[in-house]
């Protein structure tokens, strides 16, 4: 990769001590957890509706984002997307991430984690489960992928609006050098 913080020294791109908890402490028990509820509830309108915009998520903004950018083919810090859509989407040359990809994705992004809350409103024991995972794996994605890009990026992740706010809530500038950064706001 082209950052030279110390966890991409060391690791050639995110730590995988970091991202696993990232996925087994975070994503995966809140999808679990979204999944079994509505099955439970017998929510199949929800269950259609995730998984449409799942079918969305893993094709336009993966097209539009990370087809275009130079973590293609990569381990990245979001989730390993870069690598997974390597494997059914040709890299895009000479277009960068716009807007667009970026608004859909954080569409889809919403519609994904509201659907099981909305499904969920009755049985409120799954639901402050569903609740609590869908906070860790937030706090978990922005206390590590977007302190990393708040502040490495170069591109247009510079500019990302969340990392901004994952700025304010871990003060990400602070504690900067001593994970090996430099800044430079």
């Amino acid at each position: 990769m082209a950052c030279e913080c110390n966890e991409c020294r060391e690791f050639g791109g995110p730590d995988p001590g970091k991202m696993k908890m990232k996925f087994f402490v975070g994503l995966i028990p809140m999808f679990a957890v979204a999944m079994a509820g509505l099955v439970k509830e017998k929510r199949w309108k929800e269950l259609k509706i995730m998984g449409a915009t799942a079918a969305v998520f893993f094709t336009i903004p993966r097209y539009l984002i990370c087809a275009r950018c130079d973590g293609y083919g990569k381990n990245c810090y979001a989730y390993y997307l870069g690598k997974l859509t390597s494997m059914y989407l040709p890299k895009v040359e000479g277009k960068k991430v716009g807007p667009l990809g970026l608004s859909i994705e954080a569409i889809c992004l919403s519609i994904m984690t509201m659907t099981p809350a909305w499904g969920l409103r009755k049985n409120l024991p799954m639901l402050g489960l569903y609740g609590m995972f869908s906070e860790i794996m937030a706090l978990l994605h922005l206390n590590h992928a977007c302190r990393h890009c708040y502040l490495t990026a170069t591109d247009w992740r510079k500019s990302c609006l969340i990392g901004q706010v994952g700025n304010l809530i871990f003060g990400y500038e602070t504690d900067a050098e001593k994970r090996g950064f430099k800044v430079d706001r």
